[in-house]
């Protein structure tokens, strides 16, 4: 006796799709938003930002019935190169867009917008090897290595203000085991390890948030603590989105670019803590 089995019986079973496409889950990003932005020197052009930094100079003691001494350094400036160009284009054929039930072109800008700032911010990150201090955290980042990276950035009498961290996901993992951080009974308040912002808390100052967009060399991940004014960031030209019909192909070409540049201004504001991969 043969059955009806949904092999049988492929051709009657309807196969449903969503209406909505599924995105991946990102990578947060926020190098960007922490440095300091130079944006508004380049909106007129030029492919440099020039910046003059003055030298320290220490007070003299004053001898009586001698001259004074004058003091002439050579001052020194920061060159901060516009020579970043990003883009993510596609051509969507005609025939894809008459005969998909998506609003596919949408969902590929999408892309590219998270591709492009994905890339600006992964260049903000591997801005690591000049940062003035390098901490060791091992295999686990801790309490030590916290107060390690604040000495560093004390030490440079970088202000106590605008002082973030950016860190990977294990030493994210790490540092929320440290129980001074987010434990009642040692803080006096509740919450901070489950901060809807992604923030573990603000620790010795500094606002740490986690991003997978930090770099992994194979050998270390570098989670990256800085003072505001250590990393500057030009944005000559914004993401931009450009379309053209193309008869070749039949179809629609777009690309989304930006233009930019970084640099690092205060080394001596900027600390790599390098934990093992």
């Amino acid at each position: 006796m043969a059955n009806i089995t949904t092999t049988t019986a492929a051709k009657f079973i309807a196969e449903v799709w969503t209406k909505k496409i599924e995105k991946p889950f990102y990578k947060a990003l926020y190098f960007a938003d922490l440095v300091l932005r130079r944006d508004e020197l380049v909106a007129g052009g030029g492919n440099k930002i020039n910046i003059p930094f003055m030298s320290t100079y220490n007070a003299r003691d004053k001898a009586a019935d001698t001259i004074v001494t004058y003091d002439a350094a050579t001052e020194t400036e920061i060159e901060l190169t516009i020579n970043k160009h990003k883009y993510l284009a596609f051509i969507i054929e005609d025939i894809v867009k008459v005969q998909t039930m998506y609003a596919i072109q949408e969902a590929y800008r999408a892309a590219q917008t998270e591709a492009v700032t994905r890339a600006m911010d992964f260049d903000l990150a591997s801005l690591h090897a000049s940062a003035g201090t390098n901490v060791a955290g091992g295999a686990t980042a801790d309490d030590a290595d916290m107060l390690a990276v604040v000495l560093a950035l004390d030490l440079a009498n970088v202000p106590q203000s605008e002082r973030s961290g950016v860190v990977a996901a294990k030493v994210m993992g790490d540092l929320r085991a440290v129980n001074k951080y987010s434990a009642y009974d040692q803080s006096g308040e509740k919450g901070l390890a489950t901060r809807k912002d992604n923030l573990i808390a603000n620790v010795y100052n500094m606002d740490i948030f986690m991003s997978n967009n930090v770099v992994d060399d194979a050998t270390n991940t570098h989670s990256l603590f800085f003072h505001k004014s250590a990393i500057s960031l030009a944005v000559q030209l914004k993401p931009t989105y450009k379309m053209e019909d193309s008869v070749d192909y039949i179809g629609v070409k777009s690309v989304l670019h930006t233009i930019y540049g970084l640099a690092v201004e205060r080394s001596a504001a900027f600390v790599d803590l390098e934990r093992t991969s």
